[in-house]
């Protein structure tokens, strides 16, 4: 059975899909979107790539609250989305990230979403789930952190050793053929004592983005394997709340 809607008309650019969740406000400007019973096994912080608040992102979100999960995803980057001009010149992207998006000056973003999710919502099991440049965020989390179960990084950017070295919980990897080979950084995670929690499958007929703003989930190859690293997803975070 698919996880994305295979009855809503998509194309490249465009989606008619239907967002199943609510808005909230945090801390007075973090808007965020959360979806999924507030009884759900678990929650899931949902850090989306650097195209923000897309269709594919809120359907992403769905999938995983429809499969068990309180889901937030928060706009950390304040509905300012990297433009896509902009993408010809990654130093120019990153150095926009560095300025809007560094753990610095997100901390008290991620401060405020834990919060609601442990005080207000009353969850002690919290997980994360990050694309691109939310894989990197995610990974920051992990070290700062080790409040964080685990987490599933989707065709993750700007990782280096030291994120692997640091990562106090487990993590379930999956590049595109586009991103670096993550193996001898996975080694680093499998040696960790949560390392038979951890996985990593490259998708390497699949472009960096397939499972978010670039996934054309339209065409039948990419929707085939972005649900598949979906399932992975899901799979990997059950056994992880399951162990710990």
């Amino acid at each position: 059975m698919s996880l994305i809607d295979t009855s809503i008309k998509r194309s490249y650019t465009e989606s008619t899909y239907v967002p199943l969740g609510e808005k909230l406000v945090l801390n007075e400007d973090l808007e965020c979107y959360i979806s999924g019973d507030m009884e759900s096994k678990a929650a899931i912080i949902y850090l989306y790539d650097i195209f923000c608040n897309h269709s594919n992102a809120y359907e992403g979100a769905d999938i995983f609250a429809r499969n068990g999960y309180r889901v937030i995803m928060p706009d950390l980057l304040r509905n300012h989305p990297v433009r896509v001009e902009m993408l010809g010149d990654w130093q120019r992207v990153k150095s926009r990230l560095e300025m809007d998006g560094s753990y610095e000056e997100l901390e008290g973003d991620f401060r405020a979403v834990k919060e609601y999710l442990v005080d207000v919502e009353g969850f002690d099991k919290v997980l994360l789930v990050g694309f691109c440049w939310g894989a990197k965020k995610a990974m920051e989390l992990s070290a700062h952190d080790n409040f964080y179960l685990g987490g599933a990084l989707f065709h993750p950017s700007f990782l280096e050793l030291e994120d692997f070295e640091k990562a106090q919980a487990p993590m379930i990897i999956q590049p595109s053929m586009q991103d670096p080979d993550f193996s001898t950084e996975f080694d680093v995670l499998a040696s960790k004592p949560f390392g038979s929690l951890c996985y990593i499958q490259t998708y390497d007929d699949m472009i960096h983005g397939f499972t978010s703003g670039r996934g054309d989930w339209g065409n039948p190859q990419v929707r085939s394997r972005a649900n598949e690293a979906f399932t992975n997803a899901l799979r990997g975070l059950d056994r992880i709340i399951t162990v710990e």
